[in-house]
């Protein structure tokens, strides 16, 4: 494990190497793209807008999620790359400034895609994504914080608009629409008879007080358990709530939790997550997860990062060198405690904070990621599967690590 920086790229297997140059440049489009989508490729739930010689806009299918070997990464479409996709006898290679890479493929869309509500939505309009083999559950999109215009500085999602309308969902009101509810029991109760899904992570827009965040969860946890019984791993991904809002949960059927954190440094939350800082409280926040511990057990609780947040503003300022210190010491505190953290690399999208420079460097979130996978591995504390794993961990490196350095998989135990 003793492995400098400078001798990573040599060290990791090309995959990893290959799939942090795809998720921070992503790949210039090609016709094999489409003919993915068409020969079974799960979509991606943004098309690619190609103008045409006339100067319209054409809306293009493209896949959700590459294959590389034993990694997936998403398919970013972004014509600066010097990466594409091309058609080989194998079926499509991954080149570089057209020489060739790799043999790729793409993860497919499950067999019950196809399946319609008794009122006859789709999966996606039942607030279902599907990421590989995990589903996620997303009810409630609408962030009360960006109501008080106290969102996360980073986060351009979360706006109440035409999607929170069709689920539902109005601002100031907590619960789930019932008929959204509904809807997720048969789309689940359906993809669950397959076996293509393994686990059900359930997400939401935040809401002002860790109470109500129980008020919006638990019915979607219970009506989530009901409808897959044990065929999958069931997380509450909220925001963070007391031990009786995680006790809770775990009554309402969920196996595990994930109360994402965003960034460790103090005055960093304080600045970048303003409606976390004053509705819930960093003391607060790190007691709801140790809490969680005591509630679902060593290693069946986690809190996701977003690294590069601590070094530009609104935050105060770090160099590189003092953001990785602050990251290695939030790791080793979570780590200590039986907590499992995250870190996606800040990418700035538009609407919010930052400005295209200010995003992270792959360099540097590859460094970040070899030395938290150092702390594991002193801890023989591997990221569990129930919260990521190979088939859908394609904006997190965490398990690619761990497979490379030879770190086993945690599996949670079943409800």
């Amino acid at each position: 494990m003793n492995v400098s920086f400078d001798e990573l790229y040599d060290v990791l297997p090309k995959p990893i190497v290959w799939k942090a140059e795809l998720m921070f440049k992503g790949v210039r489009y090609s016709n094999a793209l489409t003919d993915a989508v068409t020969n079974g490729a799960a979509p991606n739930y943004w098309p690619h807008r190609k103008i045409t010689p006339d100067g319209h806009g054409q809306l293009l299918p493209v896949p959700y999620l590459f294959k590389l070997e034993n990694a997936v990464a998403r398919v970013r479409v972004n014509d600066a790359s010097e990466f594409e996709v091309q058609h080989s006898s194998n079926g499509y290679l991954l080149t570089s400034h057209g020489e060739p890479l790799c043999d790729v493929a793409f993860v497919p869309e499950h067999s019950w895609a196809s399946f319609r509500t008794s009122d006859g939505s789709t999966y996606s309009e039942a607030g279902v994504e599907q990421l590989g083999d995990m589903l996620v559950v997303n009810l409630t999109p609408g962030c009360e914080y960006f109501m008080t215009k106290s969102s996360c500085k980073f986060c351009g999602y979360g706006r109440f608009n035409a999607k929170t309308q069709s689920l539902g969902q109005l601002p100031g009101i907590i619960p789930p629409n019932s008929r959204t509810l509904d809807r997720l029991s048969e789309v689940l109760t359906n993809a669950a008879k397959t076996g293509e899904a393994r686990h059900v992570y359930i997400v939401g827009g935040s809401t002002l007080h860790p109470e109500q965040e129980v008020q919006r969860f638990s019915p979607v946890i219970k009506v989530a358990r009901a409808a897959v019984g044990n065929a999958m791993h069931v997380t509450a991904g909220s925001g963070a709530v007391d031990r009786d809002g995680s006790m809770q949960y775990l009554d309402a059927g969920a196996d595990t939790c994930c109360y994402n954190m965003e960034t460790w440094d103090a005055a960093t939350f304080e600045a970048v997550c303003p409606g976390k800082a004053k509705s819930v409280g960093r003391d607060r926040w790190i007691k709801a997860l140790t809490d969680a511990v005591d509630v679902f057990g060593w290693g069946n609780v986690a809190s996701a990062f977003v690294a590069g947040v601590e070094v530009p503003p609104p935050a105060p300022g770090m160099t590189t060198e003092q953001m990785l210190s602050s990251i290695r010491e939030g790791a080793e505190y979570l780590l200590d405690r039986g907590i499992t953290p995250l870190y996606s690399p800040l990418w700035p999208v538009d609407g919010t904070a930052y400005s295209p420079a200010d995003g992270i460097s792959p360099q540097t979130y590859l460094q970040l990621e070899y030395e938290i996978c150092q702390l594991r591995h002193q801890r023989n504390f591997p990221v569990p599967n129930w919260l990521i794993c190979p088939n859908c961990s394609y904006m997190l490196m965490e398990v690619d690590f761990d497979a490379a350095f030879g770190i086993g998989q945690i599996h949670a135990a079943a409800h």
